[in-house]
């Protein structure tokens, strides 16, 4: 009981820190630079990354406490019934396995993205080296890779869960080109077929952020572990 209790505090707990790193990005947005900052803000992969994972660990630690008040239920344990209900964990324990699995490769393709496109000029610019940004593109996918390590799931995602993960920036792409086609504002330069980059260069960090999610998508689903549904 206190274990998993204990999971549920740790995964409510890394939600919290998402969402508060996540409202002082928006307050900061919104008063330095006005509704426009904030909607880019709000547009951006770390914002949109960052709000799946505040949802998932909430859904997540929600669901190991309900396994800790379920679990000494002798009722679930025998009786007619017992198949059913077993059965409905297993379905139950995947669909959760498939939301953390898709939280971890979604977040920490944004780290990875952030970091190699963006760290080096943060590193030397103080005024974006700032603790919100660090919650958001590094501790929050670092908290998310050690959960997800150190308390497996109780069922593993099927690996089709990989080409989900290709969902979110598939959609973000059309959403960030109609958005930009209308209001001409890109969240990133790079997106901005009228840039210094052209269209070329457009064409070229697509691919290479679909890539990065596939990679980091697949390596994510072939090396989960399970701990296996206890009956």
């Amino acid at each position: 009981m206190a274990s998993r209790l204990a999971v549920a505090g740790l995964r409510w707990g890394i939600a919290v820190t998402g969402a508060v790193a996540l409202a002082d990005a928006i307050v900061v947005a919104q008063t330095s630079s006005g509704s426009a900052a904030t909607a880019d803000f709000l547009s951006s992969v770390t914002a949109l990354t960052n709000i799946f994972s505040v949802i998932a660990f909430a859904v997540a630690g929600a669901d190991a406490r309900r396994g800790d008040s379920r679990a000494g239920d002798p009722g679930l344990r025998r009786g007619p019934h017992r198949g059913r209900v077993a059965d409905a964990r297993v379905r139950r324990a995947t669909r959760v396995a498939m939301m953390r699995a898709l939280n971890v490769a979604t977040l920490v393709s944004m780290s990875v993205l952030f970091l190699c496109i963006y760290g080096p000029v943060v590193v030397t610019d103080p005024a974006q080296l700032n603790l919100t940004s660090v919650v958001l593109h590094v501790v929050v996918p670092v908290l998310t890779v050690v959960e997800w390590f150190v308390f497996p799931a109780e069922s593993r995602a099927p690996l089709r869960g990989v080409f989900l993960v290709l969902v979110f920036p598939c959609l973000w792409f059309v959403y960030s080109f109609i958005r930009g086609a209308l209001t001409g504002r890109y969240v990133y330069e790079f997106l901005d077929p009228s840039g210094p980059s052209g269209v070329q260069g457009v064409v070229a960090m697509t691919v290479l952020i679909i890539t990065c999610f596939f990679l980091v998508g697949a390596a994510v689903f072939l090396t989960q572990r399970s701990r296996g549904i206890r009956r």
